[in-house]
């Protein structure tokens, strides 16, 4: 028996899946972004803020970019998405000058060490790189959606770090993989489910994503990256 494709489905899948990773950054980012004021932290630069703002705007994107493919909003969804290309690059100008900034302050003084610098190098290349074939492949709905769902994986990590300490009270190594590898699992299930087949850049790209993302701590904690990265800072 023939198995059609479900469009409505599959819309809503991608506004679902949008919304679970929103969900993800405002818990992960609740107390040291969004909910400050409550609480007791340092003080925010102004490349922090710029860094969060940038991102709060790129998730609010993607969710809306989301429900109007998912209402028939076609034209609309491509007029945003020329602003959706400058404020990408808005977002990795901000996270990179962030990084570095709290690579120069150091662990000791707030910020953080040389091979989490490489992390945070890393996203930002996976987030660029995914966004970039995105942008390339926009007259292509089903590579467009599944480049642009790979890039938003690849930058919530940080949020899924801070949302597990958040909830369990302790940080568990590397917990962002395993989210990240779930919801790259789910896309290609859906896939499979609506095509009955994989979907190859999901597949490909998922497996790019997460084998770096698993090579961090090796690469990051490596004397060629510590002399990359201190150069990097200087």
């Amino acid at each position: 028996m023939k198995t059609t494709m479900q469009p409505g489905g599959s819309r809503r899948f991608y506004t679902f899946i949008g919304l679970a990773m929103a969900a993800i950054v405002i818990v992960g980012f609740s107390r040291t972004f969004y909910l400050r004021s409550w609480f007791d932290v340092a003080p925010l630069t102004l490349r922090l803020h710029l860094h969060g703002m940038a991102l709060t705007l790129w998730v609010v994107l993607f969710v809306v970019q989301t429900r109007l493919i998912a209402v028939g909003r076609r034209r609309l969804h491509m007029s945003l998405g020329i602003a959706g290309v400058a404020l990408a690059a808005f977002a990795i100008a901000t996270t990179y000058a962030a990084g570095i900034e709290a690579a120069r302050l150091g662990a000791e003084r707030g910020g953080f060490g040389i091979d989490r610098l490489y992390s945070n190098v890393l996203v930002l290349t996976l987030f660029a790189f995914f966004v970039g074939l995105g942008t390339a492949f926009r007259k292509r709905p089903e590579l467009h959606k599944a480049f642009m769902l790979l890039a938003m994986i690849a930058a919530i990590g940080p949020a899924v770090t801070r949302a597990v300490v958040l909830i369990l009270g302790i940080g568990i190594r590397d917990s962002h993989i395993p989210v990240e590898s779930a919801l790259v699992v789910s896309a290609l299930f859906h896939h499979w489910q609506t095509r009955r087949r994989l979907h190859w850049v999901l597949l490909c790209g998922g497996m790019l994503l997460i084998a770096l993302q698993a090579t961090r701590r090796v690469v990051g904690g490596s004397e060629m990256w510590t002399q990359i990265g201190n150069w990097l800072i200087r």
